[in-house]
């Protein structure tokens, strides 16, 4: 089952990367795809019978994979949590649930993640910047409010299953240390 959840989650993440990647949107219609040989590429658009227009810019390869990188960061911390729960469930339910293979995964599954959180802030805060350096005029005072994209900000899911799995580490390796302790007593 974890491994089902797991193979969806990496699909949804290499679906979500060739979309953002490729150019062609989520909801197709005609042409409108662009091929990337064509960027930059402005387009104006007529909104109904009044004069407004509004500019579409195709965004370079590079700005799009950016941008892309921070899906790609949280489905890797999905795939650690779901092994790491996986591994916790299959050693408990051979009766070994303070095995040392949990307790390691489980602090590496907490430094990861940590490492992770803070690399997909620094993500984020990056895709912010060349979005403020490729569109100067857009730029505003409110991390880019202008662009549809917003500030930067921690994933708290993650930190608090980042908190859960250390907290979880040291009382299973307390559990093998008493575990250990009172073999042979009777």
């Amino acid at each position: 089952m974890v491994n089902a959840l797991t193979g969806v989650v990496i699909a949804l993440c290499l679906l979500r990367v060739w979309i953002n990647l490729s150019g062609i949107p989520l909801v197709p219609q005609d042409n409108a795809w662009v091929p990337p040989e064509s960027l930059p590429q402005i387009l104006n658009l007529q909104l109904g019978p009044d004069p407004a227009t509004t500019e579409i810019t195709a965004l370079p390869f590079w700005l799009r994979a950016l941008g892309t990188t921070s899906t790609v960061a949280m489905t890797v911390m999905l795939v650690i949590v779901f092994r790491t729960v996986h591994l916790l469930a299959r050693r408990s339910a051979e009766g070994r649930p303070f095995a040392e293979d949990v307790i390691r995964r489980l602090r590496r599954a907490s430094s990861w993640l940590l490492v992770l959180i803070i690399l997909r802030l620094l993500i984020d805060v990056a895709t912010i910047a060349a979005l403020n350096g490729w569109f100067p005029s857009a730029a505003d005072s409110h991390g880019g409010g202008a662009l549809g994209t917003d500030l930067p900000a921690l994933s708290l899911n993650m930190l608090v299953a980042a908190a859960v799995a250390g907290v979880l580490a040291q009382a299973f390796h307390r559990g093998r240390q008493l575990s250990e302790d009172t073999d042979g007593l009777v």
